[in-house]
């Protein structure tokens, strides 16, 4: 049997994370004589559980040696039995508890898919963000929940099936995290301001013509220049993010477009907007290189987080500049 350990500062946290009165943490949910109330701890929990049903298998999975892998939008872009298998578990679990919850989930889109966010309840899956790292037997992925209420992300979960940590949080609540020996802490972004002291992760996504394949290189590039701490790649949007949330980098983006159909969606980033949000850190949307202080845009194919907003200031100009230099 295993025991969960807190420490006496997080323990004070926690408590009063979970003692709010019960009004501040619910919201009437749905239309007409079918509206309900719901507790966003009560959320919470049901996307932990469905989170780990996924990571069960996936650890499972991991042990084998081959899997049946497919293609979706393109020969990079990968699908496995195991990443249906896990987002049936999900959406069937997520169903049985509230049957009138709108479900957005990667496999069940496809590759070209678009999908419609609306102020209903709904909910964003992502079974085995990573799934290149899981082909090759890589322990870098995450599952990925995430409750979307009025288009705004309410409660996130990401959860590492390997290592064993689960990462989470409720709108307005602050993030937190139960690391491999059960411990619950609540973490906060790094607060780095500079280049020169940060640790960033650029993922270069699916795009393999020769314009996605020259703008990373020059973005990677000023970056280098700029005198970089270091830069990683990790082939997980959700587990960057998370990454960013408990301050392990300080900042993260990967570029991507509707229009050349490539870059993350919706149930890649949604859990960890809301994650590094409420651990202190901003989000900004590059699509197209918009405006610097535009928050991240859940409609859109890019993601960025920074641990700061001068650090995503200066982050941005330096990826902007490389498009003259």
């Amino acid at each position: 049997e295993t025991t969960t350990s807190v420490n006496p500062t997080s323990l004070r946290a926690c408590k009063q994370h979970c003692s709010e009165n019960t009004k501040s943490r619910q919201a009437k949910i749905g239309e007409g004589e079918m509206s309900e109330v719901m507790d966003y701890e009560v959320i919470l929990e049901v996307a932990k559980e469905a989170a780990q049903m996924a990571g069960a298998e996936i650890r499972k999975a991991m042990v084998t040696p081959k899997c049946e892998i497919a293609t979706k939008s393109n020969s990079v872009d990968l699908v496995t039995e195991t990443d249906k298998k896990c987002e049936e578990l999900i959406t069937k679990f997520l169903t049985s508890k509230y049957p009138t919850h709108k479900i957005i989930g990667e496999e069940d889109m496809g590759a070209d898919g678009k999908y419609k966010l609306t102020d209903a309840p709904t909910w964003t899956i992502d079974p085995i963000d990573g799934t290149t790292n899981f082909v090759h037997r890589l322990a870098l992925t995450c599952v990925l929940v995430c409750f979307i209420y009025e288009k705004q992300p309410t409660v996130g979960v990401t959860l590492d099936p390997m290592s064993g940590e689960i990462f989470w949080a409720v709108k307005g609540k602050g993030a937190y995290m139960k690391n491999c020996d059960n411990i619950i802490h609540p973490i906060s972004v790094s607060g780095t301001t500079s280049l020169q002291q940060a640790v960033i992760s650029m993922d270069a996504g699916y795009g393999r013509g020769e314009e996605a394949v020259h703008k990373y290189i020059s973005v990677q590039k000023a970056i280098l220049l700029k005198r970089v701490r270091h830069v990683r790649v990790f082939g997980s949007c959700g587990l960057t993010m998370a990454y960013v949330a408990c301050g392990r980098l300080d900042a993260a983006f990967e570029e991507g477009s509707w229009e050349l159909n490539c870059g993350p969606k919706i149930w890649d980033f949604s859990a960890g907007k809301l994650l590094v949000e409420e651990a202190g850190g901003v989000t900004r949307d590059v699509t197209g290189r918009k405006s610097k202080e535009s928050e991240l845009d859940l409609m859109q194919r890019s993601v960025f987080v920074a641990g700061s907003s001068e650090l995503a200031k200066n982050l941005l100009d330096t990826i902007y500049d490389s498009a003259t230099s």
